[in-house]
């Protein structure tokens, strides 16, 4: 299945080099090209759209306030936003609004492309700089301790399990922690699911936090 994606960038040089990198893979197609926030919202209304990377910064409406838009649409497609900015609140905003991964634009073109595949195939996705730097200090869980489901969740972990987490709380995609850990990505994605089953998490966001929370 090919994954139908609109680059809504008002960087017009960015948006034809990621057009570049991601039309060259054979899964992915990038279906149209926008430079503001409204012409976004406007494309997802007449294309059919299966992901969105939207700049957080743009005229005529912001990324977030566009993220809001295409969200309220019935069926929405993911979006996964792009900066070159690390800005707490702007990262907290846009994952309240529905995001589905936070980028940074100097990402290399392998970590796009994963990321891309990556929160088509349902899964959320955090740049390494945002999950170390920005989400302890944007994002907190609801209470001052872990909710005591989620400990006993983590106290049921394997070795293993831990190992994927704190990759996880690092920021890694499956191919990263494949890599490290010397295992198949299928294997990554077994781990992963475990662990939302186990720790009662939503999402990798979710994931991302615990990791954070308890010092992985």
């Amino acid at each position: 299945m090919t994954v139908k994606i609109l680059i809504a960038d008002d960087q017009v040089l960015l948006s034809r080099a990621l057009a570049t990198i991601l039309g060259s893979q054979p899964d992915l197609e990038v279906v149209a090209t926008v430079h503001d926030g409204q012409a976004a919202v406007d494309t997802v209304a007449h294309t059919p759209v299966d992901l969105v990377l939207m700049d957080v910064r743009m005229p005529k409406l912001d990324g977030v306030a566009a993220l809001k838009k295409i969200r309220a649409k019935p069926n929405p497609p993911k979006i996964v936003m792009l900066t070159t900015f690390n800005v707490p609140d702007t990262v907290k905003a846009a994952l309240t609004a529905g995001a589905n991964g936070f980028l940074l634009k100097d990402a290399d073109p392998e970590t796009l492309i994963e990321s891309v595949r990556t929160v088509a195939a349902g899964q959320t996705v955090l740049a390494a700089d945002v999950v170390g730097h920005i989400l302890p200090g944007a994002l907190t869980v609801a209470a001052d301790t872990l909710p005591s489901h989620v400990q006993q969740g983590l106290s049921l972990l394997t070795p293993r399990e831990m190992e994927v987490l704190h990759a996880i709380g690092e920021g890694k995609t499956n191919a990263e922690i494949a890599a490290e850990l010397v295992i198949s990505a299928t294997t990554v994605k077994t781990h992963v699911s475990n662990l939302l089953a186990k720790v009662h998490a939503r999402d990798r966001v979710a994931l991302a936090i615990i990791a954070r929370k308890v010092g992985l």
